[in-house]
Order: C-alpha cells, then structure tokens, then sequence
C-alpha cells in the first residue's frame, strides 16, 4: 500500500494514511476482539477520501497515472469494505463508483472504470458477500475480459471473466419465493460508440454468475442483453416496479430507448445508432423471465430529470 502512496502529493499522503489508520481492522478483528465501530464522522471522512481518489484516476492526464492513481484507490476500497460490518453502512455518498446492494443485505456489488487516453475503458469491481455463521465478509474482485468475449451475449460468464461495466441499479423481483437480479449498467466502448447491458446475476456459493437464459425476444433467449449506441448519443434504460400494462395490469418493467440508424445506409454500424424519438420499448416480468414487449406506452413515466444518474451518456 505505501508503494502505491509515494505516487501522490505530500498532503495526499498524509490524509490518506491518516483515513486508512480508522479502518486497518477487519470485521473479522472486530468480531473477534469486540472493537468498538468506526463512527459515522469518520466514514464520512473516508468516503470523501475514496471520492478523491477515484477522481483521480479520471482526472490524470496519462494512462499509467491513471493506472497508479487505480490501484491506490483499489486497495483502499478493499479496506473499507472490510471494516463495513456486514453491510451497515450507506455507501449513497459515492461520487464515481457505483455501491449496489440487494434487498436482504447478503452481497454487494462495487464497480467503476479507468478511462485511457485512446477513448477506450477498462472495469474494475468486487463483489462482496457475508457469511452470518461466520460473522465475515468475502471479496471477489471482477476481471474485465470484454476483449476476449466473442459472443458475450450467449455465454455465461463468472467472476474470472466478466463483461465489465458500471452498474447503476440492482433489479430484485420475486417469483414463487425465489430472488431474481438483474443489473442495469453503462458501459463507455471506445471513442465512437457507448453502450447499456441489462445483466442477470445470481449469487451461488458466495461466488457471482453472469448471465442466465431469462430474456424472450422474437424467438431468442440470450443470456444478457446488450444495446450499442452513437457516443454522441445518450440511451435511457431504466427500471419501474409496476409499469402499466394496459389500463389495469401492472409489472416489474425494464424500459429503453429504441434504436435506430442515423441513415439506412448505416444500419449495422452500431456508433451510428441514436434513441427514436418517443419511441420505448421493454422487459416486462412475468412468471420468471423477461419478456419482449415493443412500442409500450411510456409517456407517464418517462421524465428525463427522474433518469438515474450515470457517469456519462
């Protein structure tokens, strides 16, 4: 750790240091010895901390500061997700990393991203899981393979190879007593195209599993879906727990943008495809999948002050 600290400022490092020293304990330690919690002051603090830090990473003006000022913020991350105490604390205060947590307060998931200079991004995350028996915490952290995913739309995929992005909200439905998740996510491709990916994940042996054949669209059942836009563009895909179906029935609904070449001689060149005006389409939940339903009418729901806040378009 202080390897990676010699690359910052003087006053840097000393506040650093200083917020690491409130949380060099594990929750193992503090189970183990009955230390007394960090209180919320000093999270705060440390929050602001983390903050800093991961601006710097996009803040840098060189792909190997960036990468410096990535792995100093990794490792203090790490530490703080140790010192959580399974999972009390509110992590609303992150600025560009994204802190998701299910309903029950049993996994986490942490995501962001280094952009380099070339306009192309690599993703970083954990995923953090807690063992109530053995009052502990377990990390995985996520390796972004995208490059080597050929086919990533049919693949089920773990946390050795992951379709990195930035997560912005966990999907949690119920069907007959079973917990359902899926993530939404933004993912910066490279200078000339963005793109959004609705991501199942289930959670077994305390370890992630990305993917699941959950989605029914015109006769196909991917695994996760993946949408391609313009990077001049901006894409909303955003979830509604009881979106209208029709005058009186109600459901978990994943909405989007549709699609569309900017030229029909365009089509298939995916950095060239925009949002349709006022044109939506969605998943729909029923009975444990997600189903394809095209030209839904969003126009009571759609309201772009009330989109989540993403780190870009």
């Amino acid at each position: 750790m202080t390897n990676c600290l010699k690359y910052l400022p003087k006053d840097w490092k000393i506040f650093i240091l200083a917020m690491l020293c409130l949380v060099g304990y594990t929750t193992n330690d503090v189970f183990a010895q009955n230390l007394p919690l960090p209180s919320d002051s000093a999270f705060v603090m440390r929050m602001d901390s983390l903050n800093a830090l991961s601006l710097r990473i996009i803040e840098s003006s060189d792909n190997t500061s960036r990468l410096e000022a990535n792995k100093v913020f990794t490792e203090a991350l790490q530490l703080e997700l140790l010192a959580d105490n399974l999972f009390l604390k509110d992590f609303s205060l992150a600025r560009t990393f994204s802190v998701l947590q299910n309903p029950d307060k049993t996994f986490r998931i942490v995501t962001w991203y280094v952009p380099f200079t070339n306009g192309t991004f690599l993703y970083f995350g954990f995923v953090v899981t807690r063992d109530n028996e053995n009052k502990s915490v377990k990390i995985t952290a996520l390796n972004d393979q995208t490059p080597q995913l050929q086919q990533p739309e049919g693949s089920v995929l773990d946390a050795n190879n992951w379709y990195g992005a930035f997560y912005y909200e966990l999907v949690h439905v119920k069907y007959r007593r079973a917990n359902h998740y899926v993530l939404l996510g933004w993912k910066g491709y490279d200078r000339n195209s963005r793109k959004r990916v609705i991501e199942p994940l289930t959670i077994v042996d305390k370890k992630p599993v990305f993917g699941d054949a959950v989605f029914e669209m015109q006769g196909s059942t991917p695994y996760r879906i993946i949408f391609e836009y313009s990077a001049r563009a901006s894409m909303g895909l955003n979830f509604y727990p009881e979106f209208a179906h029709g005058r009186r029935q109600r459901a978990p609904t994943i909405v989007f943008d549709r699609l569309v070449a900017m030229q029909s001689d365009l089509e298939g060149n995916f950095s060239f495809y925009v949002p349709e005006v006022n044109i939506f389409d969605a998943f729909r939940f029923y009975q444990g999948r997600w189903i394809l339903e095209q030209d839904v009418d969003a126009r009571a729901f759609i309201n772009p002050a009330l989109r989540p806040l993403n780190p870009a378009n």
